[in-house]
């Protein structure tokens, strides 16, 4: 064997060592129960998925959403807020950890995001949706609260006492003329019902403070009220009486998710300064993390100047509560211990997890969104059809593969089987190529057929390299020189077909998108890597050749 052959066997060998190495990953991951590895070792789990080849959302499913981008100016979005908002978008899915993400613009103001193998809808809307608006905001005092409590009670008291009176027809009647009594009614109407069965006690509380009676518990700055009453309260505050008796300077907003005392669940309601005391520009870091009784929590860092600012507002109340809100839900409202400067602390309200206390982070580093997004469609596409369309794929990869290999080594007979290994190292490679650490490509079903479309291309070149030796032998020639004249001839042609192809890639990854890009990806690697197989790798086989008398083709 001449130094060049041993030289190109060396490489060959360990291309193929390479390929197995970075493919044993994912060899691991997709032949065990991916679920069955991560209970029992969540480490390895990460790390297998993490140098696992990447799937589609047509392959293991995933979500699929449509959001329509509203310019918080109005009129029509410009092609920069929409670029801004794709960008803040593309950031929290990357910190967040959903691997492969496609998110792309959709129109003059929509963006269309798919996340593949992420199937938790209500945890994607919130990193997507989210405009993640961090503000600070005071509470009113005690005092302040009990007033505002018993004007809507002397309000809604008043209301009762006139709707009492309307019965059957009359409310009827009533609610085409008094939108407002009717509501009232609708609401009323089961207390009322059941009032020969109430003790005179009780009927006379909520008959005279009907919205105190909704309250289960009451601490000062905020209220909590069963969910069975939240709707009704929910009511109460949507009426425009109600609504003109709390002062312009007060804010009443619920807490971001309800909270669980013993076997009942509660929503919060708080009484803000609707001054907002700081916002979350100056914000440079968030962590999730757990404080000293084992509650999620959120530590963040400030800048110079959002330090000062913090420093001069908790200084100046240390003592008195700070909401914390996000998007217009109150997240917490804890009580200011000591001056805080540049580093502070979110404390996670209600039954919340670390897992939503790492969502609040990822949305907090992100940054809130430059304009205002609406969900249009949501939808997740099940594992069952991934399953399904992987099934399938194989199936059609597997049996046409098996057909070629068949037929090579029938009609070509011993080179034949060196066209098969040359074959099935093109789709070794293909599928290396694919998981390189910087490449990470995803593989879909329009890339599977790029992969079989190139099993096709390979065999082809080895059949224009096979005639074209079997073509010098029947003139006389000698086996050395129909090898050498064989692959000097077929290599002009061979080069030209692939040229052609790359072409049409070429544009297809240009013009096209999505799955069309991932087509003309693996197609584009799999007609490079097809010259190496026909004209290196088997080149070497067949040059260990010429020394025969006969060739077996």
């Amino acid at each position: 064997m001449r130094r060049g052959q041993f030289t190109w066997m060396v490489v060959v060998i360990l291309a193929i060592i390479i390929s197995f190495v970075l493919l044993y990953p994912s060899i691991v991951f997709y032949s065990e129960d991916p679920e069955t590895i991560r209970q029992e070792n969540p480490s390895r789990y990460y790390s297998l998925k993490g140098r696992a080849l990447k799937l589609g959302l047509d392959l293991q499913g995933g979500v699929h959403m449509v959001l329509q981008v509203r310019d918080p100016r109005g009129g029509d979005v410009s092609s920069s807020v929409q670029d801004q908002v794709l960008e803040k978008i593309r950031i929290r899915v990357d910190k967040y950890g959903i691997t492969e993400p496609e998110i792309m613009k959709s129109g003059a103001d929509q963006i269309v995001v798919d996340l593949p193998g992420y199937t938790d809808i209500d945890t994607a809307k919130t990193l997507i949706g989210s405009t993640a608006q961090l503000q600070f905001h005071l509470l009113r005092s005690p005092e302040e609260c009990e007033a505002l409590i018993l004007a809507i009670d002397s309000l809604l008291a008043e209301k009762l006492e006139s709707s009492e009176e309307e019965t059957g027809e009359e409310i009827a009647e009533t609610a085409e003329r008094d939108t407002t009594d009717q509501a009232l009614v609708d609401l009323f109407g089961e207390e009322l019902a059941d009032t020969s069965v109430a003790e005179l006690d009780e009927e006379e509380f909520e008959k005279t403070r009907p919205f105190s009676a909704l309250l289960d518990r009451w601490t000062g700055a905020w209220w909590e009220i069963t969910m069975e009453n939240f709707r009704k309260a929910q009511q109460y505050f949507e009426m425009p009486e109600v609504q003109a008796v709390i002062p312009p300077n007060y804010t009443l907003m619920w807490g971001t998710r309800p909270e669980r005392l013993g076997d009942r669940d509660f929503q919060t309601l708080y009484v803000l300064n609707s001054n907002i005391e700081m916002t979350g520009e100056s914000l440079v870091s968030a962590q999730e993390t757990y404080d000293q009784l084992r509650r999620p929590v959120v530590n963040f860092e400030l800048d110079t100047d959002g330090a000062r600012k913090f420093a001069s507002l908790t200084g100046k109340h240390i003592g008195e509560p700070l909401a914390i809100v996000i998007d217009g839900r109150v997240e917490s409202a804890p009580e200011i211990q000591s001056r805080i400067a540049k580093n502070g602390q979110i404390t996670m309200g209600g039954n919340a997890t670390i897992s939503e206390a790492y969502l609040l982070a990822v949305l907090l580093k992100a940054g809130s969104l430059p304009a205002n997004v609406e969900i249009l469609q949501s939808t997740v596409v099940g594992p069952a059809l991934g399953k399904d369309s992987i099934q399938k794929g194989q199936t059609a990869a597997i049996v046409g593969l098996l057909l070629v290999v068949f037929f090579m080594a029938m009609y070509y007979r011993l080179s034949g089987v060196i066209a098969d290994i040359a074959l099935l190292l093109n789709i070794l490679f293909v599928l290396a190529f694919m998981v390189i650490p910087g490449v990470n490509a995803t593989l879909t079903m329009p890339g599977i057929a790029g992969i079989i479309l190139t099993v096709g291309i390979t065999v082809d070149s080895n059949v224009l390299i096979f005639e074209r030796i079997r073509e010098e032998l029947r003139t006389g020639k000698t086996v050395r020189a129909s090898i050498d004249a064989g692959y000097d001839r077929a290599l002009l042609t061979i080069i030209d077909s692939h040229v052609t192809t790359l072409i049409t890639a070429l544009f297809l990854f240009i013009f096209g998108s999505g799955p069309v890009r991932g087509f003309a990806v693996t197609l584009s690697v799999g007609v490079f890597l097809s010259l190496f197989t026909a004209l290196f790798i088997t080149k070497i086989i067949f040059d260990m050749r010429k020394k025969y008398k006969s060739l077996s083709i």
